[in-house]
């Protein structure tokens, strides 16, 4: 049973604090550091007479609560001084729910109600009551309609509200000891996005059924949600669970674009035109936006002008992921009620294989195995408790090093107290609070907690320690007890504190960290492991995903890898912080240099103008000696100074330990750096060459114009089951603007003695991306090696077409090509009075209701709607954290990928052609080559299901291109002639092409989607021939016209000509005569 505490709150409103004992699988234990009910005054005797809804779990399980109102305080007046008493525990556990809700960034469904939902706003959003009343509005109605689409499975229960530290406190606001709420949060309130302004929309970066990052509301659509952008975007209510829709379940819009692979109208298998959605019921309208009637473009469809105007009154039920603002529309398609079409060219189909959005959603863990629906006697209260809380000015990070000093630390010693001495003396923030505790069978404090300067980091290196424990165990539990003492003895706050793990084995001595890790949890400690080699404890990932921490490996004893140990520490405090001036790592790069004195290396490293600012350039020495240098370095800034040796020590510093060349600049100038690594004669015979570590690292500049572009890489899943995919992704953007076409490269450092992987990322929408053009780029890893973990880092440069999106040249009414996620349709408003209108039709119209087309519109996709702005030149270096593999077994037990892409291009009814365009998967998924193309054809599009039925394509079929198999990512084109078919067969028929791949070993590809290649009535088609034979009888014409006019005009001038001659000639005639009379005349006198 729950017993509930009643107390009065500080604006004397009545709450129960409802103190629910739950099974710790459904909560993730996260709550079990909140103090045991035994505490209060209020006994299970006395709060019995208080029975909640909730009725499952036992004593002893963990704890959660809510806040819910009530009225029944009023009737039980003997239980006042318990009231009074219950105060104080509830208000302990009011503050410390927030804390904790975001140390693990996600809600739970318990009981149908969701709980822990965070709604963040961003400090840059201007203080406004009217957003945090209008979120409370929003998710006051987008509960009840929750709760109807869910088949009353699920509603919103309670939600928190954060407010920036920016804001001025109001009293109603509870304070929370933590900053840094907006990275977490589930939702998010900032400013508009840079190009599609205030669209809410979703980011989606996984595959189907897989939760996204988070939810955007601009703040101008969060303030203007109910007035003017109502008319846009629709009831706020429903455009949240839209959103949550994707955010939570990982299902996709059903509708389609303009421009892209899904478009807005398709012909179906019934040789109609249909409106691209989930279901068919729904009523409207075909029309221009201008209110006239639509035309066809080439392929019989209608033209980009025209659109489907469902009619607002009286329309049938429909799906939450299309016409959401239709009042009619409360459910998402299924396959009975609301059936679902598996045939309409749009993302859920195929994200999800033609699934519906309901049964993902009711796949979903979140109902797969409980929460099933309420019966109407059992109807719960639907409206959601809220609580505001504001947060705390962002900090710097405050972490503990948490050492391994064990005998097994041996071989990792040099290179380990190498790269931790980096780590502090150059990329630990300055302000940043540090200590450091190592352990063997003992623990001892090296550092106690001490505030970084520039001053005090070279003590702080003189404390570190330096040499392994020689036959020393590994007491880690231990070491995390004297952690705990640390933090207790020095008062610094504990919650957000950070602990970085750094091992590489086992457990040997207890107590072990299972012991220890509720205190950890109920500190609000976070712990980010690092496992040094191949034989680390598994358990580092589970006491990190514990407590809301990251995983890394550092493969140890292979010096040609960037992703070094100093790397992933710098990316292990950073995560947690996120500010807009964090330390930000521009270049990694390993070298490699042939010993002698006449050998150089040259490369160059190119700063953006948004950083600059206490810019290091280091140049680490991969060598494990402890002399002097083998190499010098020079380097040389856009503007032609050259720095080295002489620069001075404020500049140029060498550390003969860590074998280490920095160059350390206040403001570094932005453009080409230049770098000159010469290598002396070595003095031991066996050095033939040296590897090189190039490290930039820089803050952001001062009154940038603009904040710096950020890189994060990570994968879907930590554990990967081979041979199943391993997608990875990377996500590119400049504050909330997208960057595409630019050079991402995932770096993935094996367990295994093999190098370094270089896989590259591409923002495609081919296999494992997503959409392209969003920022994202993806790809599967497929080269495993062996179990255990890998470890994954990405870098970035740019191209010549780098850009990043800054908005729409044209407002369109749905998802614009690039968008950044998955966004609700916008409101279509009818533009004309729908009562001028006939009767609605059906979303299914006949291809003669189009007007034939004037124009050749209609071959092949454009993304004309985007507004590219060009990218100076830049470079980023992040690191990902980790993967593990299991079950690997060598041999080639991967199918080539499955093809997303396939269209038409273009058919020619006249000739009974069709132009096919797909890009070519590989043999393991999308690397490699595949053996076979098996491309088919049929009537109907049930050969996406049942590939067989299909005709298969061979050559012969063939007018244009081949179907030999192509290197992975090559657009493969070719063009089907229809053979035995004439033009009466062909005309309004509608062939389903579908392809897949098989390797050499007779693996399978999935079957691609479907294409469709409509022949159009010959009015509304194009004749290439007739046209050409037109053109040429036209251009004969022109010719003949030419021709004669050249004559005419050369009779004319021969004529003119002649005339002339023959008037000169009688002219000369003429005063040949006159003359002669004149001669005759004179004689005769």
């Amino acid at each position: 049973m729950c017993y509930d505490m009643f107390y009065c709150s500080k604006d004397s409103s009545i709450y129960c604090a409802s103190v629910v004992y739950r099974q710790a699988s459904s909560i993730r234990s996260k709550l079990t550091h909140f103090p045991q009910p035994t505490a209060a005054k209020v006994t299970a005797e006395t709060a019995s007479v208080y029975p909640t809804d909730h009725d499952t779990g036992s004593v002893g399980d963990y704890l959660d609560f809510g806040i819910y109102p009530t009225t029944s305080v009023f009737q039980r007046e003997n239980h006042k001084a318990e009231l009074q008493d219950a105060l104080g525990l509830f208000w302990h556990l009011f503050l410390i729910s927030a804390v904790t809700e975001r140390a693990f960034g996600s809600a739970v469904l318990y009981d149908n109600g969701y709980e822990g939902i965070v709604v963040a706003i961003g400090d840059q959003v201007e203080q406004n009551d009217t957003i945090v009343d209008n979120i409370k509005r929003m998710f006051q109605e987008g509960s009840k309609i929750l709760y109807e689409a869910t088949r009353h499975r699920a509603y919103f229960r309670e939600v928190t509200i954060v407010v920036p530290a920016t804001w001025k406190h109001k009293d109603e606001y509870m304070q929370t000891q933590s900053s840094g709420w907006l990275s977490d949060a589930e939702i998010r309130v900032d400013k508009p996005h840079p190009a599609y302004g205030s669209e809410p929309y979703t980011l989606q970066l996984g595959g189907c059924g897989e939760p996204a990052d988070y939810t955007h509301l601009a703040d101008t659509y969060a303030t203007e949600m109910y007035n003017e952008m109502l008319d846009k975007y629709g009831p706020p209510g429903k455009v949240l669970v839209h959103e949550w829709a994707h955010l939570r379940w990982g299902v996709f819009d059903e509708y389609g674009t303009q421009g892209t692979l899904f478009p807005t109208f398709y012909i179906g298998e019934d040789l109609q035109v249909h409106s691209t959605g989930c279901t068919e019921g729904l009523t409207g309208w075909l029309l221009k936006e201008d209110g006239s009637k639509c035309q066809a473009d080439t392929t019989g469809l209608p033209d980009s002008k025209c659109h489907f105007y469902p009619s607002t009154e009286k329309n049938v039920n429909g799906s939450l992921m299309s016409f959401h603002f239709l009042d009619s529309v409360t459910q998402f398609c299924d396959d009975e009620d609301i059936p679902h079409n598996p045939f309409a060219p749009n993302p859920q189909n195929l994200r999800c294989d033609g699934k519906s959005t309901w049964q993902v959603i009711s796949r979903h863990e979140d109902f797969r195995d409980s929460n099933p629906p309420r019966s109407k006697r059992s109807i719960p209260d639907l409206t959601p408790k809220f609580q505001v809380i504001q947060e705390q000015p962002k900090q710097k990070p405050r972490f503990i090093l948490l050492l391994d000093l064990s005998g097994s630390m041996e071989m990792y010693m040099t290179v380990f107290y190498q790269e931790v001495v980096r780590f502090v003396r150059d990329l630990i923030p300055t302000g940043s609070q540090i200590a450091v505790v190592s352990f063997a069978n003992v623990s001892r404090i090296d550092v106690d907690f001490t505030e970084v300067t520039n001053s005090n980091r070279e003590d702080i290196v003189q404390r570190l320690p330096k040499t392994y424990t020689d036959g020393g165990y590994t007491a880690i539990g231990a070491a995390m007890i004297t952690v705990l003492e640390l933090v207790e003895r020095s008062g610094i706050t504990s919650d957000g504190l950070m602990v970085v793990l750094i091992t590489d084995g086992e457990e040997t001595i207890p107590p072990l960290v299972s012991k220890v890790l509720p205190d950890i949890k109920e500190h609000g400690i976070i712990i980010n492991t690092v496992s040094l080699g191949p034989n680390a404890t598994n358990n580092l990932e589970l006491w990190a995903s514990e407590t809301g921490g990251r995983s890394y490996y550092h493969r140890t004893g292979y010096l040609s890898s960037a992703s070094t140990l100093d790397a992933l520490l710098l990316d292990s405090i950073s995560k947690y912080t996120e500010t807009s001036d964090e330390l930000l790592q521009v270049y990694r790069d390993v070298v490699r240099v042939k010993a002698g004195e006449s050998n150089f290396k040259e490369g160059e490293v190119t700063l953006d103008s948004s950083v600059g600012h206490l810019t290091k350039f280091s140049f680490t020495e991969n060598i494990p000696l402890y002399n002097s240098f083998s190499i010098a370095v020079s380097l040389i800034s856009p503007d032609g100074e050259i720095y080295k040796n002489t620069s001075g020590p404020l500049i140029y510093s060498e550390d003969p330990y860590t074998r280490t060349i920095t160059f350390s600049l206040t403001e570094a100038k932005a453009g080409r750096w230049v770098y000159n690594i010469t290598s002396f004669p070595p003095k031991h015979e066996y050095i033939l060459t040296d590897d090189v570590l190039i490290a930039v690292t820089s803050y952001p500049r001062n009154k940038a114009p603009e904040e710096p572009i950020r890189v994060k890489v990570w994968m879907s899943a930590n554990d990967i089951q081979f041979p199943e995919p391993a997608p990875v992704y990377a996500l590119v953007s400049q504050g909330y603007s997208i960057v595409v076409n630019a050079n991402v490269t995932a770096i993935v450092d094996p367990p295994t003695s093999d190098s370094a992987i270089s896989l590259p990322l591409f923002d495609d929408g081919v296999g494992a991306d997503i959409q392209e053009g969003d920022g994202i780029y993806s790809a599967y890893f497929t080269q495993f090696s062996g179990n255990g973990r890998y470890s994954l880092s990405a870098v970035v440069s740019t191209t010549n077409l780098t850009a990043k999106l800054l908005g729409s040249e044209t407002e369109s009414l749905t998802l614009k090509p690039g968008h950044p996620g998955s966004n609700a349709i916008r409101v279509m408003e009818i533009p004309v009075p729908e009562n001028t209108l006939p009767m609605p039709a059906d979303s299914v119209f006949h291809v003669k209701d189009l007007d034939p087309p004037t124009s050749s519109e209609g071959e092949g996709r454009s993304n004309k709607d985007l507004n590219k702005v060009s990218v100076e030149p830049f470079t980023r270096f992040t690191s990902g954290g980790i993967f593990k593999v299991n079950n690997f077994q060598p041999g080639d037990l991967q199918p080539p990928g499955r093809v997303t892409d396939l269209e038409v291009l273009s058919i020619s009814l006249y000739e009974a052609t069709v132009k096919l365009r797909w890009t070519s998967p590989g043999d393991d998924l999308y690397h490699g080559k595949a053996s076979v193309v098996d491309l088919r054809y049929h009537d109907t599009a049930k050969i996406h299901y049942n590939f067989g039925i299909g005709h298969r394509i061979n050559q012969t079929h063939l007018s244009e291109g081949n179907l030999k198999p192509l290197d992975a990512g090559s657009p493969h084109v070719l063009t089907v002639q229809m053979l035995e078919r004439s033009l009466e067969d062909l005309e309004n028929h509608a062939f389903f092409f579908c392809v897949r791949a098989r390797d050499e070993v007779g693996n399978l590809g999935n079957i691609s989607n479907v294409a469709r290649a409509y022949f159009p009535f010959r009015e509304y088609a194009r004749n290439k021939k007739e046209e050409q034979r037109v053109n040429a009888m036209a251009g004969l014409v022109v010719i003949i016209v030419i021709v004669i006019m050249i004559v005419a005009i050369a009779a004319f001038i021969a004529i003119v000509k002649l005339l002339h001659f023959r008037n000169k000639k009688k002219k000369r005639t003429q005063e040949l005569n006159e003359s002669g009379y004149r001669y005759y005349s004179r004689t005769t006198k």
